[in-house]
């Protein structure tokens, strides 16, 4: 598990999407500590092939961060990942690069996620791609400006990530007929609030978990018309290792030891059929 300068959950609470940024490099130092970080990465839950590449980014005569269709101003930074598609891809991906985003905030650096609005085809050349390879998403990284641009506002407000779910909507017990209360939770209650709080696209929220068997078994509770515009791209699976990365870390941070496994049919939990079942958390070393 990834090791942080400070507790994962404070991270988890701190972190903001931001696309405004001083037009100042980063530091030689904080690059390494970054490329450090993300070459000791553990493997990813499922053994995905993937990379994250930090690369520069000019910026000639201009503010907008090239490659991001003008929605980034002033980053001279960005975080690239690259994967090979596989069955379980886009969850190691979004477990993985969320891991490198919190290491960021850690160095009070700022970042957003960003699936749709930046250039492949640019950055595919900057981090040059080999057959097969993808980037599913991008992120600026540096130092924030103290006030966000108009657009970076209009961005923020419309993704209302401020207005989540509450408990009882994303967090259940067997069979998902009954919602897990907080206090039912118990010891794991802190872990499934830090999945409450993970980023996802347009705030979609789209895992639902169940508690069962004395694991956690994470659905995808799917919204329609992402695949359209990126059908190699399943922005929402992504979503789902957000909140994986999310829930072990801080159950790890709490002394709550446990595995990710693919249980297929035997998770034993009757879901709706609206849920398409991804991962399980099992308890134990």
């Amino acid at each position: 598990m990834a090791h942080y300068s400070e507790p994962v959950t404070d991270l988890i609470r701190r972190r903001k999407s931001w696309r405004s940024y001083r037009q100042e490099p980063l530091s030689d130092e904080l690059k390494s500590r970054i490329r450090g970080f993300i070459a000791a990465l553990d493997p990813p839950p499922f053994g995905t092939s993937m990379r994250i590449e930090l690369v520069d980014a000019s910026l000639p005569d201009r503010s907008w961060t090239p490659g991001t269709y003008g929605v980034v101003r002033g980053a001279r930074h960005i975080l690239v990942g690259v994967l090979k598609p596989s069955s379980m891809a886009f969850e190691d991906f979004g477990y993985c690069f969320e891991s490198a985003i919190l290491f960021c905030t850690g160095l009070n650096l700022g970042t957003c996620w960003i699936g749709g609005t930046f250039s492949r085809d640019y950055y595919g050349r900057m981090t040059g791609l080999s057959p097969g390879e993808i980037i599913p998403v991008v992120s600026p990284v540096g130092h924030v400006t103290e006030k966000r641009s108009i657009l970076d506002s209009i961005f923020a407000l419309s993704a209302g990530s401020k207005n989540r779910k509450p408990f009882s909507d994303l967090f259940f017990r067997g069979d998902f007929s009954s919602p897990l209360d907080a206090r039912e939770a118990g010891e794991y209650a802190e872990a499934l609030e830090m999945v409450r709080l993970a980023p996802s696209a347009l705030n979609k929220q789209p895992w639902r978990v169940a508690a069962a068997g004395g694991g956690f078994h994470f659905f995808l509770s799917r919204s329609a018309g992402y695949r359209t515009l990126f059908p190699e791209i399943d922005l929402q699976r992504i979503d789902m290792g957000i909140a994986m990365f999310h829930f072990s870390s801080a159950a790890s941070s709490l002394g709550l030891a446990g595995s990710w496994k693919r249980l297929e049919g035997s998770h034993g939990v009757g879901a709706p059929e609206s849920l398409e079942y991804r991962a399980s958390w099992v308890p134990g070393r």
